[in-house]
């Protein structure tokens, strides 16, 4: 490779790696840059397979620093030596940047294009491989869109094209100034139209955040109708010792303590009070005597509570016959101030290793990666929680980070969007800020205010713009109240995204053809 060539690689691994919260700071906009530098590899390749190589060595590269937290609940809660779980980082980082490969392989096979063509035409297929990924890999962590979400103002227009249609626009603008700036190999003279085309774009994307955000004013505590009040409860469980059978009576009177402490401080409220994910470490509905106690916190505070707890289904008369048991589910459990069961929803999303092995890589090494109760089983409805005014669409742990889910709680009726999540599997890491980041762009997509409830931090209340009016600190054991606003009105993004997706691919294939059209009809003139 040429000094130009390494420039560029460099560049796409810092944009990645810091463009995204990292442990050395968090420069959103950097991001940008990303696939400006991919788009240079493959511009400046000699032939598709170094295009493809040099893509994907730079996104390997800046993958594996913003996702190596990966290897830390692999080895502090899994057990695996730090080589073995290194390993797996990497394999999946392997996997991941494959899509980098691709991105500039096509800008290597679309260098004749149009660059305003070409420009568009890469900004869809970035959406495309978004996309593609999140539903075939099962990991969309990295979407430029939850880089620049800290700074909401450049991710309003996922309210209507969604946040894979935000790295869309933003990647299409990018690449148009890039064409300005650098030159195109096939429109020297056109690269200052291509600059204004670019200025204009990243220009109506702002004015819309600007125009957006002034049209919905922030509300630090929103009162009147339609506006209910939220209790979290932190207990910072160490994610080791939360699954022992000795600490399980430890954990329902923690979290008991810290909600009484809590109300205490709030006499003339009574919020829904939220507990996170697999806060009681035991099957809620076999375990009565510590069910009971969860149940009484609600009764004697008076108050609605939403926790976390793996369950079991009923065993149904073939299962008693042949004596097997019915599945368990990562359950979020709402109880109504008398301590009765309102309502719960099973996790549909599980995590790999966190919460299932799959198929392919049941190992018996992998095991001890598994939750405290085994293998748990994806869940088979949505439909919201409710009590009182409150339709509340529960999303657990990273649920939060799929767009289709979020749509999904909604089109049953939620009018706010709770997350409970445990994310002291990764420390003192980037990845609680980066899966925070990620969760405040289901709000803009879905016009709803978010709950988001944990374990270790961080917890918070983010409003439909995506901005967070509450947080709480990490690692330090707590309660954080805050309110929030219920909505029933949906978004554009709502009414358009099941077609979205296929007007893009559709787009993807009709330009390289009006390309090839032009060029024939210019030839035979």
């Amino acid at each position: 490779m040429n000094r130009q060539s390494i420039f560029w690689g460099l560049a796409g691994t810092v944009a990645v790696w810091l463009g995204f919260p990292s442990d050395f700071g968090h420069a959103p906009a950097l991001v940008l840059l990303w696939p400006v530098a991919l788009a240079a590899l493959g511009l400046s390749a000699p032939a598709a397979r170094p295009a493809f190589m040099r893509g994907w060595m730079s996104g390997f590269a800046g993958m594996t620093a913003a996702l190596y937290w990966l290897t830390l609940p692999m080895t502090i809660v899994g057990g695996l030596p730090w080589v073995a779980a290194a390993g797996c980082t990497l394999f999946v980082t392997f996997c991941l940047s494959t899509a980098c490969g691709l991105f500039s392989l096509a800008t290597h096979l679309c260098r004749t294009m149009h660059p305003f063509r070409m420009a568009v035409f890469l900004g869809l297929l970035w959406a495309a491989l978004e996309a593609l990924y999140a539903v075939s890999a099962g990991f969309p962590w990295l979407p430029i869109a939850g880089a620049l979400a800290p700074w909401p103002v450049m991710v309003q227009a996922a309210d209507t094209c969604g946040a894979w249609g935000v790295g869309a626009l933003w990647t299409t603008a990018s690449l148009l100034l890039f064409f300005a700036l650098a030159g195109h190999p096939n429109a020297a003279k056109k690269s200052l139209a291509a600059g204004l085309a670019g200025l204009v774009l990243a220009s109506a994307i702002l004015g819309y955040g600007v125009f957006r955000l002034k049209t919905c004013p922030f509300e630090e505590e929103p009162k009147g109708r339609g506006t209910i009040g939220v209790l979290f409860v932190e207990g910072n469980v160490d994610q080791n010792a939360k699954w022992s059978p000795a600490f399980q009576r430890q954990s329902v009177e923690l979290y008991m303590r810290l909600t009484a402490e809590g109300l205490a401080a709030l006499p003339n409220e009574k919020p829904l009070v939220i507990w996170p994910e697999t806060a009681m470490p035991f099957i809620f509905t076999r375990t009565p005597l510590l069910a009971e106690l969860v149940k009484m916190t609600a009764r004697s505070n008076g108050c609605p509570l939403l926790f976390g707890a793996p369950d079991r289904a009923m065993p149904t008369p073939t299962e008693q016959r042949i004596g097997k048991q019915p599945p368990v589910y990562n359950r979020a459990i709402l109880l109504d101030p008398e301590g009765r069961v309102s309502g719960y929803y099973d996790k549909q999303h599980l995590v790999p290793f966190g919460e299932y092995a799959p198929a392919w890589a049941d190992f018996e090494f992998l095991a001890p990666l598994l939750q405290g109760v085994g293998i748990f089983s994806p869940g088979g409805h949505a439909n919201a929680l409710r009590h009182g005014d409150i339709a509340l669409g529960m999303l657990i742990c990273y649920e939060g980070i799929f767009p289709w889910l979020a749509r999904e709680r909604v089109e049953s009726g939620a009018n706010i969007l709770g997350d409970i999540s445990n994310d002291g599997w990764f420390s003192t890491t980037p990845a609680s800020r980066q899966h925070l980041y990620l969760t405040t762009l289901r709000a803009i997509e879905e016009g709803r205010w978010i709950l988001r409830g944990t374990n270790t931090g961080i917890s918070a209340v983010i409003d439909t713009c995506g901005r967070i009016v509450r947080h709480g600190p990490q690692f330090k054991a707590g309660t954080v109240y805050a309110r929030a606003r219920l909505n029933t009105e949906t978004t554009r993004w709502h009414a358009l995204s099941p077609w979205l997706m296929g007007a893009a691919l559709l787009a993807l294939l009709l330009i390289p053809l009006a390309g090839r059209c032009r060029r024939n009809s210019a030839t035979t003139r």
